[in-house]
């Protein structure tokens, strides 16, 4: 009986790790699906007048490339080399962006405009993890406090602001902070799908701690009249404690805008 209860269990941990083997990798995201699914949830109305500064709604097709992994149980995602990106229009003036960066893992950032400056108010993720036996997902939302400066009326090169968000996330307990700085670091001129777009080089760097620790880097260009992100570079680094130790998150990427006119 023994044995048999053994031999069991040993098929058992033998099927698991065939079937992690074997594990589902997510492919891209299309274009279409995302423009289903902005058609499903968007109100499309034309802003008020004093909106100075939103794009306009849509699903926008970006190109780039990127790769996210975590250290246990080892496991890899890659980004879609085209990426749906989707604005969606809020109350108030508030507009959402979207990026999906595969079927399994998105960003959204809510920005709100007040007179010539634009605001990031807040942020949520997600992202499920295929290890075969098991699928796991992780969603985490984060609120700025004060807003965060992105564009501003008279943008200086050199110029600094603070990005204070806190949040959560399902897959630990507690809250997770970000801080750090965001800095200017000069005004460009973009070509986007043969357009000129003259965009804002913000760069953010930011300490993690609470719940997960480590620091987030990146690069972005927001275009200066309607605060469209353009392009953008990043590089995570994060650790988060677990039963079985400290797991390591790493996630590196970029993309950038194929067409500033969006399909709806």
């Amino acid at each position: 009986m023994v044995v048999t209860v053994v031999g069991v269990v040993a098929l058992a941990v033998v099927a698991m790790g065939m079937s992690y083997v074997f594990r589902s990798s997510p492919g891209p995201k299309s274009v279409e699906s995302a423009v289903e699914r902005f058609r499903a949830s968007s109100t499309t109305s034309s802003p008020a007048p004093e909106v100075l500064i939103r794009p306009d709604p849509g699903v926008y097709r970006a190109r780039g490339e990127g790769e996210t992994t975590i250290s246990k149980p080892p496991n890899a995602q890659q980004d879609g080399a085209t990426m749906p990106i989707s604005v969606e229009y809020l109350p108030e003036g508030c507009w959402r962006w979207r990026i999906d960066y595969n079927t399994s893992r998105w960003h959204e950032m809510d920005f709100c405009p007040e007179g010539p400056a634009l605001y990031l108010t807040a942020q949520r993720n997600a992202q499920e993890w295929d290890f075969g036996f098991s699928k796991v997902t992780n969603r985490a939302e984060y609120r700025c406090s004060p807003p965060a400066p992105v564009v501003v009326a008279t943008p200086e090169v050199g110029e600094r602001f603070t990005h204070d968000c806190e949040g959560t996330n399902s897959a630990v307990e507690g809250l997770s902070i970000s801080k750090g700085p965001a800095e200017i670091v000069g005004i460009d001129v973009i070509t986007i799908g043969g357009e000129k777009v003259e965009a804002v080089h913000q760069t953010r760097d930011q300490a993690m701690s609470g719940s997960q620790a480590g620091t987030v880097h990146e690069d972005t260009w927001f275009a200066r009249d309607t605060g469209l992100p353009l392009k953008s570079t990043r590089r995570y680094r994060l650790k988060t404690d677990s039963p079985v130790g400290s797991i390591d998150y790493a996630e590196d990427g970029s993309w950038t805008l194929a067409s500033i006119t969006p399909a709806t």
